[in-house]
Formats: structure tokens, C-alpha cells, sequence
């Protein structure tokens, strides 16, 4: 355990984080779910009749991309571990980070016990509560990535150009989704085509963490430094 370092763990954590929604979302839609998380109204009703058709896939798509969540939230630390030298605020990153990525997993969730509970008795009737939980689910998923795209990312790449700790263009990356996701993401319920540029911030921090995750198993630490010699 002693050898083993907190930042190794991070850059591991990273990649699981970017594979596990890789592939969970491959496995909802290649099974008809396009959007893990439902809309309201109309779109709802054929995310229900998604969601039935596609049975347990969803279920397991949907669970992976959850505990992809877990895997963030450790990759953060790590990510900490090894930008730390940017100054005392960056404790605000992993700490942040948490909330928001609590947040996101627990929409990513909820849309499984909706699945089994709502959507197999989805009628106009019961489209209120319906609309309730996917709307709550949104809600979260909003505040969660206004955290995590418009405060930790940006803080995290500002800390990369700062250091020099990994490559430079990794920094770059982070602010681009920074910009598209984070801080356009904010005015996304206000506009459809803000909501469609947020799009590129996604893929963008998927970029980013996954290069920060690569960036950090390669980096060599530097050696310790030698004891001073006893004097006589």
C-alpha cells in the first residue's frame, strides 16, 4: 500500500470513469434508449416505451454509467494529488467535484427505478408523477454538471497550464469544456441552441479526462530527494 500513490489511482479511476460511459451508453443505445436521463411530456412517453423494449439492457447500461460515476469522484482526488502545487484553493476542486458528481450519479440512477416503476404503467394518468421524477432528475443532472463543467474542470486545467504538471494542451482541452459545458451550459434551459453547443463541452471533457488519466499513469515523479549526510 505504501508504494502504491494516490495520483496512480487517479489516472486508473479516470479511465474506468470515461470506459464505463463508453460503454453504458453504447449498451442503452444499441438497445433504442438514446438519452438516459427521460424528458417530460411527449418525449417521455417514448422514452417509456424505450426503455420497456429495450428490458434489463437498459438497466445494466444505465447502472454502469452510474458507478462510472464512483470512479470520477476518486479520479478527482488523484487529479488533486498532483495539481496540488497550484496554490490552497485547488482543495476546492475534489471537494466540489464530489457534490457535483453525487449530484450527476443520482440522475443517472434514478432513471432505472423509473424504468421498472413508472414506465411499464406509463398512461396519461400517471404522466404527472412521471414528468415529476424525470424533471428532478434534469434538475440534478443541471446543477451537478454546473459544478463539474463550470468550476471544477476550469479549475483543474487552469491548474495544468499553471504547473506544467502534464502537457499543456490537456489545460487547453479542460477550458474549451469549461466554456461550451460549464459556462454556456448554464443558459442551456434557455435555449436550444446553447443546449446544442453544450455538446461539444461533453466530448471535450471526455477528451480531458481521459488525457489526464493517460498523462498521469506515464508521468514519471521525480526522485527523492537525498537525506543530508549526519554530521560528525
Amino acid at each position: 500500500m505504501r508504494e502504491l500513490r494516490l495520483s496512480t489511482i487517479g489516472g486508473v479511476a479516470a479511465l474506468v470513469t470515461v470506459a464505463g460511459f463508453v460503454v453504458g451508453i453504447a449498451m442503452m443505445a444499441t438497445n433504442g434508449v438514446q438519452l438516459l436521463i427521460p424528458e417530460t411530456g411527449k418525449d417521455g412517453a417514448e422514452w417509456a416505451a424505450d426503455v420497456q423494449d429495450a428490458g434489463n439492457w437498459f438497466v445494466v447500461g444505465a447502472a454502469i454509467v452510474g458507478l462510472a460515476g464512483f470512479a470520477g469522484m476518486i479520479a478527482l482526488i488523484g487529479f488533486y494529488d498532483v495539481l496540488k502545487g497550484a496554490g490552497p484553493v485547488m482543495i476546492l476542486a475534489p471537494i466540489l467535484g464530489a457534490v457535483g458528481l453525487t449530484l450527476v450519479t443520482v440522475s443517472h440512477v434514478m432513471p432505472i427505478a423509473i424504468a421498472q416503476e413508472l414506465a411499464p404503467s406509463y398512461s396519461p394518468i400517471r404522466a404527472d408523477t412521471f414528468d415529476t421524477f424525470a424533471s428532478t432528475c434534469l434538475w440534478l443532472n443541471y446543477f451537478g454538471n454546473v459544478l463539474n463543467w463550470g468550476v471544477v474542470t476550469p479549475l483543474y486545467a487552469v491548474a495544468i497550464l499553471k504547473t506544467g504538471a502534464l502537457p499543456r494542451w490537456i489545460g487547453y482541452v479542460g477550458l474549451v469544456s469549461a466554456v461550451f459545458a460549464g459556462w454556456l451550459g448554464v443558459l442551456a434551459p434557455a435555449s436550444s441552441v446553447l443546449e446544442g453547443l453544450t455538446t461539444i463541452g461533453f466530448f471535450a471533457f471526455f477528451i480531458f479526462l481521459a488525457a489526464m488519466g493517460v498523462s498521469i499513469l506515464r508521468r514519471r515523479e521525480p526522485p527523492p530527494e537525498a537525506a543530508p549526510a549526519a554530521v560528525a
